[in-house]
């Protein structure tokens, strides 16, 4: 049974802040298809299609289960449209149709090629534009309701956590420790499932676990402790590999919440920690709380970046930071929200400062060929004053 969408106020103003802003970066209107961004304004991440124009009240083209996606959203036009012609047909018979020369917002960062053609030969007397910059801007401050729905992912991560300090024995595989990470936020209320805006963005169960030398092995993908997967269909996520005496043991895990993500990671050791495992987990709680110390509106995220490798630099520890060699990623954390990488990145290159009310993560590692990859990552609500850490959670080099 569909349940109707809270808080209708809220998408409602949603909307109105996207529009004015079509209205200022010249467009007529946008189509929004993307379905995390269709949560975002339509409360429902139903198969459709949401129209938006820059001035006027948005239209719900469905795709299928009209009655469901009627009862699930607040926008009071719903209309059929199983493809871009009723779409357009629909639009004619209501007065919306955009004129000849308008422009159209697309989400051409992720929107498939395919339907963007698609749509561009269905309205051919338009042009479509990227919308996906506006959107993403808007999404990065996080409203309320938004926060409060982060929190409580937090909260089911860290019911994952108590199943994997349960779970993690020498003997075991990585997968049945994910397999502990995932009952446990599930069971807590967790989605049981991780969105990327990326087409290639896909991770098993929704994170990793990576131990031993598992964890200096970088795979190729974005992330950095990437562990090798089970096979080479996904090489990346925790893998067959049995656990071992003095493992140092990375899970780094995202949990969603109706629709929002928390991003943590812990490090975990398997028997009490060796003094060299002991002083590298120290160095990166340092390092850690030194770039957290630094979040507040207006620095940036390449700011934050470059605290983080000019306090690796000065440990003396510089190759092992975010990676090894020429794998080592040049960030230090990322936004949050209805994505686990949400806009923006926190490295090189990231201008963009930091507003009140934005979600990031900071996630450095220290990976060492040898020895092992330590890793944490928390969740950080940029308030007026500063910061608040989101994820409550200890900051220990947890053993069993």
């Amino acid at each position: 049974m569909a349940v109707e969408t809270e808080e209708p106020d809220l998408h409602v103003r949603r909307i109105r802040i996207l529009q004015k802003q079509l209205a200022n970066g010249g467009f007529d209107a946008a189509l929004i298809m993307q379905p995390r961004d269709l949560f975002y304004y339509a409360g429902t991440a139903q198969p459709a299609n949401l129209w938006i124009p820059a001035a006027g009240e948005p239209i719900l083209f469905t795709r299928r289960a009209h009655s469901l996606a009627r009862k699930a959203t607040w926008i009071r036009r719903t209309v059929e449209a199983n493809s871009y012609g009723d779409l357009r047909r629909s639009l004619a018979e209501v007065g919306a149709l955009p004129k000849s020369g308008a422009v159209v917002g697309v989400e051409q960062d992720v929107v498939p090629a395919a339907l963007v053609n698609n749509l561009a030969r269905h309205f051919a007397d338009v042009t479509l534009k990227n919308v996906s910059p506006l959107i993403l801007r808007q999404r990065f401050v996080k409203d309320p309701t938004e926060i409060a729905r982060i929190r409580e992912a937090v909260e089911a991560w860290k019911a994952g956590h108590h199943q994997v300090l349960s779970r993690l024995v020498v003997g075991r595989a990585e997968y049945e420790i994910a397999a502990a990470m995932e009952y446990g936020a599930r069971n807590a209320g967790g989605d049981g499932v991780v969105w990327f805006r990326r087409w290639d963005g896909c991770l098993p169960g929704g994170g990793i676990v990576s131990s031993g030398p598992n964890a200096w092995v970088v795979s190729g993908h974005a992330m950095t402790v990437t562990g090798v997967g089970m096979n080479q269909g996904l090489p990346w996520g925790a893998s067959a590999r049995v656990i071992e005496p003095g493992d140092l043991v990375v899970v780094d895990y995202g949990v969603t919440r109706e629709g929002y993500h928390a991003d943590m990671a812990r490090t975990y050791c398997v028997g009490k920690p060796s003094a060299e495992q002991k002083a590298l987990w120290d160095r990166l709680i340092e390092l850690h709380f030194t770039v957290i110390d630094r979040i507040r509106p207006g620095v940036t995220g390449e700011e934050l970046y470059r605290i983080g490798a000019e306090t690796a630099d000065k440990m003396g520890l510089a190759e092992f930071f975010m990676g090894v060699g020429a794998d080592r990623g040049r960030y230090v954390g990322h936004s949050i929200g209805l994505e686990v990488d949400d806009w923006p990145v926190l490295g090189e290159g990231s201008q963009d400062p930091l507003v009140p009310g934005a979600v990031v993560t900071i996630e450095p590692k220290f990976m060492v060929p040898g020895l092992g990859a330590v890793m944490v990552e928390d969740d950080i609500l940029v308030t007026e004053q500063g910061h608040e850490i989101v994820s409550t959670l200890g900051h220990e080099l947890f053993y069993v």
